[in-house]
């Protein structure tokens, strides 16, 4: 079904990725409920790809934000370059709304938030998520040096229950820091 709301979704492409980060973890929770035994194949795989999906789509929220304040505020970034650090080079560099990715470069700090999410996310690049849970929920084995030297630990369950809460709690932050920059600069409304 067709809406106009439909069609703002695909000219603000910020809010397209929250949208379809947001599917992705309606999808993954119905995958959960309907399909608790982890056991089979099928739904193991399609749980792993909505995983992806969902980290696909949460953080490349980011990018696109990035993305549109290069465009915005017309800082003359080669799109190749767009990134947290090159961003707020060019905003310190016109002064223009320096403060602006204050809340970004917090959230992005060792052990913050946006931190521990590309970690997850990196970590599932290389290893299924079963094996990727144990840093968000093992507090022994919360540090990088430690995580990256552990013996990956088999799990009953293919999704730890808290990661489903994780995955919304991601969601809201990510939306909240996304609100949060565009009401401090009206030219990314």
């Amino acid at each position: 079904m067709t809406s106009k709301n439909d069609s703002a979704l695909l000219l603000d492409r910020v809010e397209f990725k929250i949208f379809a980060a947001n599917e992705h973890l309606n999808n993954l929770q119905e995958i959960q409920s309907n399909h608790p035994d982890a056991q089979r194949i099928d739904p193991a795989l399609k749980r792993e790809m909505e995983i992806d999906c969902f980290l696909a789509q949460i953080l490349g929220t980011l990018d696109c934000l990035l993305m549109l304040i290069n465009s915005r505020l017309e800082l003359g970034i080669a799109s190749e370059r767009v990134d947290l650090a090159t961003i707020q080079s060019a905003l310190n560099a016109r002064t223009k709304n320096i403060s602006l990715l204050t809340d970004m470069h917090q959230a992005s700090a060792y052990d913050g938030w946006l931190w521990a999410l590309k970690e997850f996310r990196n970590l599932t690049m290389q290893r299924p998520s079963k094996d990727a849970q144990y840093f968000l929920f093992d507090d022994t084995t919360r540090s990088t040096k430690d995580y990256q030297n552990e013996t990956i630990r088999s799990s009953d369950e293919f999704i730890n229950k808290n990661l489903i809460r994780y995955f919304q709690q991601s969601l809201k932050q990510v939306r909240d820091l996304v609100n949060s920059i565009r009401v401090k600069e009206p030219l990314l409304m």
